[in-house]
């Protein structure tokens, strides 16, 4: 309740109505609300909860290795419950134990639910092939700490243990799939802290590699136990998850740069964080804008038409309402078709005939050629001009080592592109576009707080007004500057949500898993 109070007196600054030439310079945003998902506000995909588990052999059967991608019965198993708890030891049978949970997601987070880990427990994650030939398992041991295995036609490839003290009772083993590779987490008491994870250089892509439609049709995920000492089991899930930071955040529009406002709420596309680079995906959030009720809805794969559902992020994702389709401009992180690493442009485009903003959705994508754009770039923001009748895009582009904003324009919404202005000498990120006042404005981040540019000029015409930026007191940095116009009957006409840039507490070196969400209003 005393939060709910808070809450309405930092509104009631925002009742007074907008002026009809309002200046984003004019607006005086207020923090209203901050949040950081951690591997929380989570959309189920298949879970093992041991109280509520009947007929346990038909629901989560045992395996055994064959010699091809053939399910095989264990039929030496037998499951025990002990006070609504799946118990493993070894009067559950003697061979080490392989479990059905459910199917694999390659950009997942999965989650073991450990209640009691005695003596000589060796318990764990594992996805696998049909058969069990070819792993990848992430063992909890309760003498060395976790343990990552890779097999590969039923031979041990690799075992690397990252040495922690895990606890006897009450925690939870968190591994987050990157598609090819994948970090480790361990939850106790709630607080939840890294383990470690296979950087990209040492993924495992060429013994199961989940981007593959293929692969996944004949993988599993499953709960693996030596079957010694003794462990209880509340249970085993998978679910898709905002990650251990959110950022890159961006409303999601129609054609013309109108916020796409379905059902009272606002939507944002936003990069569900995991470690590395390539190690994030694209995430969809919705949020009701006269409070911070924050749901994240569904994640976007991209599919280059190789037979693999790669993660490109950092998108503007717009609803064209004359071509009835969604289509979506991304970074293209993932990689594209028949290639890893990014392409000369740094872009693709993206179609959806399905509304691509709730549970798990592939938009069809392609490539953008260097023919079509000149060098390099990041942070897509595109929208059709009535007045100019062209389609403008505006870029942080790479130019003479910096990351500057550029302005293009083309005919056609993912035609060939000319600029309109050079890039701007300032650092310019999260580089967006947006109506105030009904009028257009370029919004970045930088090495200073967030800046305010003409359009489509890109001078810069000052700074937005912050109260209690992120990073505050200093600089707010190279964050996004995602502001959203309101119809009347709102208590505030404006609300811009952004993020801060930390990165997760024990990642060393060059990583990206920050942020969390800041909500601001305004008039």
């Amino acid at each position: 309740m005393r939060k709910i109070i808070l809450f309405s007196l930092l509104l009631s600054g925002c009742t007074a109505l907008c002026a009809q030439e309002t200046s984003p310079l004019d607006l005086q945003f207020r923090r209203m609300a901050v949040r950081r998902f951690l591997f929380s506000n989570n959309l189920l995909l298949n879970e093992l909860v041991s109280a509520e588990t009947v007929a346990f052999q038909s629901m989560h059967p045992a395996f055994s290795v064959s010699e091809n991608q053939e399910a095989v019965s264990d039929e030496s198993f037998r499951a025990k419950i002990e006070s609504g708890k799946l118990l493993l030891d070894n009067s559950c049978g003697k061979n080490p134990a392989t479990l059905y949970i459910g199917g694999v997601n390659p950009y997942a987070t999965y989650e073991l639910d450990i209640a009691e880990h005695f003596g000589e427990a060796e318990t764990g994650l594992e996805f696998a092939r049909l058969g069990l030939r070819d792993r990848i398992q992430v063992v909890a041991q309760q003498q060395n700490g976790i343990a990552v295995r890779i097999v590969k036609d039923n031979q041990l490839l690799r075992d690397t243990v990252f040495p922690c003290k895990l606890p006897e009772s009450g925690f939870v083993l968190r591994v987050q799939l990157y598609g090819r590779s994948l970090g480790i987490f361990l939850t106790e008491n709630g607080e939840t802290r890294y383990i470690g994870h296979l950087p990209v250089k040492e993924h495992f892509g060429d013994v199961l590699d989940f981007r593959r439609r293929e692969t996944l049709q004949n993988t599993t995920f499953n709960l693996i136990s030596n079957l010694k000492g003794k462990v209880l089991i509340n249970k085993v899930s998978s679910y898709l998850s905002p990650g251990i930071g959110q950022a890159d955040i961006r409303p999601v529009s129609h054609e013309d740069l109108s916020p796409y406002l379905d059902d009272g709420r606002l939507w944002f596309t936003f990069s569900c964080r995991g470690l590395d680079t390539p190690q994030s995906v694209q995430g969809v959030l919705s949020v009701n804008p006269s409070v911070f009720d924050v749901r994240f809805e569904g994640m976007i794969v991209f599919d280059h038409g190789d037979g693999m559902l790669r993660n490109d992020y950092a998108a503007h994702l717009f609803f064209d309402r004359n071509a009835q389709e969604w289509r979506a401009y991304a970074c293209d992180f993932g990689g594209s078709a028949h290639r890893e690493g990014r392409a000369s442009t740094g872009l693709i485009t993206a179609t959806s005939q399905h509304d691509p903003r709730r549970g798990f959705s592939v938009m069809k994508a392609q490539r953008i050629e260097p023919e079509m754009l000149e060098g390099r770039n990041e942070d897509p923001c595109i929208f059709y001009d009535n007045d100019a009748k062209k389609w403008r895009l505006l870029t942080s582009a790479f130019v003479r080592g910096n990351i500057a904003a550029r302005m293009y324009e083309s005919d056609t919404w993912n035609g060939r592109f000319t600029p309109v202005t050079p890039p701007i000498e300032q650092n310019a990120t999260g580089t967006s576009l947006q109506k105030i006042g009904g009028k257009t404005y370029a919004f970045m981040g930088g090495h200073g707080n967030l800046r305010v540019h003409s359009y489509p000029g890109l001078e810069e015409l000052g700074e937005l007004k912050l109260h209690l930026q992120p990073h505050w007191p200093k600089p707010a940095g190279r964050i996004w500057a995602s502001v959203v116009p309101l119809p009347e009957g709102y208590p505030c006409r404006y609300v811009l949500l952004t993020m801060d840039r930390p990165n997760y507490p024990g990642v060393k070196g060059q990583n990206w898993s920050y942020g969390a969400l800041y909500f601001y209003g305004a008039n």
